[in-house]
């Protein structure tokens, strides 16, 4: 006999799938599973793609600091010449920032994973960003606000000529070898760059500029009290560039002394505005012990 709805057994309705609570039970996720999924991954550590780039810019980032600090220590030392040194130097600033942005590229990628960046990304950002910073503030800045210029004088006109030392052959190639185009620019450059009267002997003066020129330790190439000269080498740097610098005292006819000071660096186009400091710093001091 056939079954009838009378005869229907409850078990047999409750495995009826169509159901609106099977239906649910069916496609319901595992909460907790899912929220186990982030911290999982993150206890895996950074992807195989970030460990990558963090190792590539990690160990760029060491090589280019090789590169930059050991051409500075081995100019300084003139292991290898001053503009090679500079130049070694300077040649690692764009690799700097290309590993800059490729770190961010790396720490980002291992956010957007969940998995973390590592170390190496951070760091080698780091380390990028503090080298882009020494760029900026040791050469780029210093260069636009200088002339570019490496021969400065307290008198354009008839610059102190040196006797001892020798000026460098190519010091007027950046103004085509024209001295007006130098005195023009030097004029319209350096206006306050003036000589300064002191009411001593000449003789006094130049022992005065003989004993600052010691404490800076400079190079003395000649000392002529009677003559009113002192040639001498002062460095500039941390690479410790060579710049040549004259002092002259000549006696004015009330018995003081006119001091004219000139400082030309041996290599290099601008000298960073090196030159002109010196110059002020110099004869401030000479002044004020005076």
């Amino acid at each position: 006999m056939a079954d009838t709805p009378e005869n229907t057994t409850p078990e047999a309705t409750t495995h009826d799938t169509t159901s609106p609570e099977a239906t649910t039970a069916g496609i319901q996720p595992d909460a907790s599973a899912t929220e186990a999924v982030a911290p999982e991954l993150a206890a895996q550590g950074p992807s195989k793609l970030t460990r990558w780039i963090g190792n590539f810019t990690h160990g760029g980032a060491v090589i280019m600091l090789v590169i930059a600090f050991g051409s500075l220590v081995l100019a300084r030392y003139d292991i290898i010449d001053k503009l090679s040194g500079f130049r070694g130097f300077m040649m690692t600033m764009y690799p700097f920032a290309a590993l800059a942005v490729i770190a961010v590229i790396g720490i980002a990628i291992g956010m957007l994973r969940k998995r973390g960046a590592g170390w190496r990304n951070p760091l080698a950002l780091v380390l990028s960003v503090v080298m882009l910073g020494v760029f900026y503030t040791q050469v780029i800045a210093p260069a636009r606000s200088a002339p570019f210029m490496h021969d400065i004088s307290t008198d354009v006109d008839d610059p102190p000529a040196f006797q001892t030392l020798t000026l460098r052959e190519d010091n007027l190639d950046v103004h085509d070898g024209d001295i007006e185009a130098w005195r023009s620019a030097h004029r319209e450059s350096y206006p306050n760059i003036e000589p300064v009267i002191i009411n001593k002997s000449p003789e006094l003066v130049i022992a005065d500029a003989h004993a600052l020129a010691e404490a800076r330790g400079w190079e003395i190439a000649e000392y002529s009290p009677a003559a009113g000269r002192l040639e001498a080498t002062a460095t500039a740097g941390f690479i410790r560039f060579y710049d040549d610098v004259i002092v002259e005292a000549t006696p004015i006819a009330d018995g003081s002394t006119r001091v004219d000071m000139r400082s030309v660096s041996r290599v290099g186009g601008s000298d960073l505005g090196y030159n002109a400091a010196r110059i002020e710093a110099f004869l401030n001091d000479l002044r004020a012990s005076n």
